[in-house]
C-alpha cells in the first residue's frame, strides 16, 4: 500500500494500529499494511465499523491489529481483542476482498495458478503483459 494511504489509516485509527511502532519480535505490524491500494476503502470501512462498535461497547477489549496483509489472493486482518461482532466484521471484509481488485479497487475476482491475486480484468491484463 502506498505510504500516504497507509498513513491515513494509521492516523485515523491509532487505537487499532497501536502496534505499528513495536519491534518485529512483538508484532508483524512493524512491516506496515502489506496489501495493494485497491483495498484501502475496504480497510477504512472495516476499521471505522470496528472502532465505532468499540466506542459504543465499553466492556469490549480494544482491538489491536497485529498483521494486515494479502494471502492467497484475499485480505488477512489479524487482531487481538474484540468480540464476536468484530470477528464477524473481519470475516466479512476478508471475504469481500475476494471480489475487489487489490490494485485499483474495482470489481475483481481471484486469479492465478500457484500465486493467487484478486484483480479486475484491466489490472489482470496489465500484469500479464508485464510478466516475463
Amino acid at each position: 500500500m502506498k505510504l500516504e494511504l497507509e498513513e491515513k489509516l494509521l492516523s485515523s485509527y491509532p487505537k487499532i494500529f497501536r502496534q505499528k511502532d513495536l519491534p518485529m519480535n512483538q508484532t508483524c505490524m512493524c512491516w506496515g499494511i502489506e496489501c495493494g491500494d485497491g483495498w484501502y476503502t475496504l480497510l477504512n470501512a472495516l476499521c471505522n465499523r470496528i472502532q465505532h462498535h468499540l466506542d459504543q461497547k465499553k466492556d469490549v477489549e480494544q482491538v489491536e491489529a497485529v498483521q494486515v496483509k494479502e494471502k492467497y489472493g484475499t485480505l488477512r486482518f489479524y487482531i487481538n481483542g474484540g468480540d464476536d461482532y468484530v470477528d464477524g466484521l473481519v470475516s466479512m471484509a476478508e471475504n469481500m476482498s475476494a471480489f475487489i481488485c487489490e490494485q485499483c479497487g474495482d470489481a475483481g475476482s481471484i486469479r492465478g495458478k500457484g500465486w493467487y491475486t484478486t484483480r479486475c480484468d484491466e489490472c489482470h491484463e496489465s500484469n500479464s503483459k508485464e510478466a516475463p
